[in-house]
């Protein structure tokens, strides 16, 4: 009776590990993809950072938007603010409360210094530093 008990505790012991190590292990995926679409998006907000503070760097991006390469001049910057303006209110769901100050006083107020700032907000957001 007693190996009997000792199995079923042994058993059960190995389903909990088990049971344990599968829920870490999908929390780390969730928590790798989280952090590969956060990466991705302030990417693309960087780049119109970049695109409003000096438009004629459009073409050293990739950008897949058929729209902003038919754009010059005030259309252009017109339509780049306009974007970022759409990535800040999209940030209300996923950055912090830095990044969303830096990026608010980038958008009234475009500079390099706000860019710098705000890149770094973004850094420390994605790598908790």
């Amino acid at each position: 009776m007693d190996n009997i008990i000792a199995i079923f505790i042994g058993a059960f012991g190995g389903l909990i590990v088990a049971i344990f190590q599968y829920i870490m292990k999908q929390k780390s995926e969730t928590e790798a993809k989280i952090q590969s679409l956060n990466e991705n998006k302030y990417r693309s907000t960087l780049v119109f950072m970049r695109c409003v503070l000096v438009p004629e760097n459009l073409k050293q991006f990739d950008i897949s938007d058929p729209n902003i390469h038919n754009l010059r001049g005030d259309e252009l910057q017109k339509y780049v603010k306009a974007k970022l303006v759409e990535y800040y209110y999209n940030s209300f769901l996923y950055a912090s409360d830095d990044v969303l100050r830096n990026l608010k006083m980038f958008i009234e107020t475009p500079s390099e210094d706000k860019f710098e700032e705000t890149a770094r907000a973004m850094r420390k957001d994605l790598w908790k530093k």
